[in-house]
């Protein structure tokens, strides 16, 4: 047996992670994320269509359809079918309201469902059993709605308000987007599961799943800005960049479900350094 063997996983850094991905292997992260996924696809497409509601009706007024019609034909270019995007606009801005009546309930719906699944996917994780009630569980899952909502509508404010300073906008930008991200997951991992979570744990584990996040979300945004076309809805460019945005998708809740059991490796090592202690 080797002198690392001997100290134990929980000494080594490359133990730490070789307990993780055998940990991912045991609580089957692949299947648990693609359950995700087909949630997280079912709340999209309803949250699409508050987007776009919301988006009629900031656009309602005629000078502000005057401005957003200018952008359009500064962005497509000239063999573009312009008056197709004036077609679509105006049809955004009439329908805002029943965009809005059938998003909303829609919404709630296939939202409150994906958090019920990551409830059930961390609990699966942290292998313990979901104990409160029906009514507190959809309580939980509308909270981390409301909250994942309102963050990212704060992060979007910020977007705009820095977007004057090219710089510090970009820099400010980064900063809070991860910060709003990790923010977010400390919520979903201390409050989501039936095990209480110590928050140093939750930090971690936010930490690790933030950064996968903005990583996956750089490559996705560079692969639109240089190949995704704007003026030509189908094509080979486009189609792959569909696929990869379910591929995103199923590779953010991977990354969050190994937060998970990173939060679960660093609660473990933590307690058998304490046990260690002990004995010594």
């Amino acid at each position: 047996m080797s002198a690392q063997a001997r100290r134990g996983w929980h000494l080594s850094p490359f133990g730490f992670l070789r307990r993780v991905v055998i940990g991912a292997y045991e609580d089957q992260i692949l299947f648990l994320g693609s359950a995700l996924t087909f949630d997280a696809i079912l709340a999209a497409l309803p949250f699409f269509l508050l987007l776009l509601a919301t988006f009629g009706y900031f656009v309602s007024g005629q000078d502000a359809m005057t401005d957003v019609l200018t952008v359009v034909h500064q962005i497509l270019p000239e063999e573009a079918n312009i008056q197709r995007a004036e077609e679509l606009l105006t049809g955004v801005v009439g329908s805002r309201a029943e965009l809005t009546i059938y998003g909303i309930p829609l919404f709630l719906w296939f939202a409150t469902r994906l958090f019920s699944a990551v409830r059930s996917s961390l609990n699966e994780v942290f292998d313990t059993y979901e104990t409160r009630s029906f009514v507190v569980g959809k309580g939980v899952d509308l909270f981390l709605v409301i909250m994942t909502v309102a963050l990212l509508v704060a992060n979007a404010l910020l977007t705009v308000i820095v977007a004057n300073y090219p710089f510090v906008g970009r820099f400010v930008v980064g900063i809070s987007t991860y910060l709003v991200g990790m923010f977010l997951f400390f919520i979903v991992y201390t409050i989501a599961p039936t095990r209480t979570m110590r928050w140093d744990t939750a930090v971690v584990a936010a930490a690790v799943a933030s950064l996968g996040f903005e990583i996956a979300k750089k490559l996705f945004a560079w692969y639109l800005s240089e190949f995704a076309t704007i003026d030509r809805l189908i094509s080979n460019a486009n189609a792959i960049a569909l696929l990869l945005f379910v591929v995103w998708i199923y590779f953010m809740a991977c990354v969050f479900l190994v937060g998970a059991v990173v939060a679960e490796t660093y609660d473990l090592r933590r307690r058998q350094r304490e046990q260690q202690l002990i004995l010594a």
